[in-house]
């Protein structure tokens, strides 16, 4: 799959609205402190897919689109998730993201510490002019269960029991409350009924876990030319992920050197290749895999509520997109 060239295709009805979103955040990312301004601009220099900012525009599609209040619930959610992403790299002392320097790597962890803080606090006056409290609770609570999710992480690091409950718990928490937040949050600017508005928050939800989960089985599937980052980078991270989960539950001989890998271990490329491998081939990243699909037909499920139009149609090609992309 071409990602560039699809999500084209998919966002070309929102292309000039998704361009104005990329506008203000440049705007309001900007800092009259030298420093401060050019680690921002850096961060800001791999976008990414922009998936959160096209749910949330067309989510309000489905209903009355208020973009003038879209547009800058759009930016908060992408300034919040860039801001977790520079926080991310601190905690998992990465140095690349994407095949570039991290802000950590070339600024220090202190800057990039407070670019993080200095993102959340341009949200606050991004959702303040939104002018509705039921955002303003729905991004202070989305900032929280992200800090959950992130926490449990750290806390769930290199255990080697961890369980499919908590596992969900984590992914709940840390990933896919933002999509959440971005489709239900889209639902309440275009003012949907308190039904409409349930129904895209389990979109978003659904559509979240499925991408997370992908992402998950992506780590053992595809190499660094693809993904920007090694073959099992989260297992040489310590994290234990549904894949693994999955393919520690059948009989296998992995079991000690996963343990002394997790523990932090030195362990040979060729070692830790050999438990890439032996995950991406058997029945780890198969039942991943029907998870993910079980996930996307729950945000398909909640979607179909919605009369047929042409924004739904991207929502729903969306789903097939997270779910059979390669990075």
């Amino acid at each position: 799959m071409n990602t560039t060239a699809t999500l084209s295709r998919l966002f070309a009805g929102i292309q000039s609205d998704m361009d104005q979103v990329d506008s203000l955040f440049q705007e309001r990312a900007t800092s009259g402190l030298p420093i401060l301004n050019s680690a921002s601009m850096h961060a800001q220099g791999s976008p990414g897919k922009r998936l959160r900012t096209a749910i949330t525009l067309l989510s309000g599609k489905l209903k009355h689109y208020r973009f003038d209040k879209l547009l800058l619930l759009s930016v908060a959610y992408e300034m919040l998730h860039l801001a977790t992403l520079v926080h991310d790299d601190i905690v998992d002392e990465a140095t690349t993201r994407r095949g570039n320097p991290t802000v950590n790597a070339l600024w220090g962890d202190k800057i990039a510490i407070l670019l993080g803080d200095y993102f959340f606090a341009k949200t606050a006056g991004l959702i303040a002019d939104i002018e509705d409290p039921r955002i303003d609770h729905l991004f202070s609570d989305t900032v929280a269960t992200v800090c959950e999710g992130t926490i449990l992480e750290i806390m769930t690091a290199g255990r080697i029991d961890l369980t499919i409950e908590t596992y969900y718990e984590k992914v709940k928490n840390k990933t896919a409350c933002l999509f959440a937040a971005c489709s239900k949050g889209g639902a309440i600017v275009s003012q949907s009924s308190p039904e409409e508005i349930e129904l895209l928050y389990t979109y978003g939800m659904n559509l979240g876990i499925a991408f997370q989960i992908i992402d998950d089985i992506l780590d053992y599937t595809e190499d660094q030319s693809t993904i920007g980052k090694p073959a099992g980078n989260d297992l040489r991270q310590g994290m234990v992920t549904l894949p693994l989960i999955y393919a520690l539950q059948e009989p296998n001989t992995y079991q000690e050197q996963i343990q002394h890998l997790l523990n932090g271990s030195a362990r040979t490329e060729e070692e830790i290749l050999a438990i890439v491998d032996w995950v991406s081939t058997g029945s780890g990243v198969k039942r991943s895999l029907m998870d993910a699909h079980t996930y996307a037909n729950k945000a398909r499920e909640a979607l179909y509520h919605f009369p047929a139009s042409p924004d739904r149609d991207v929502l729903d090609e969306l789903i097939d997109f997270v779910v059979r992309r390669n990075r």
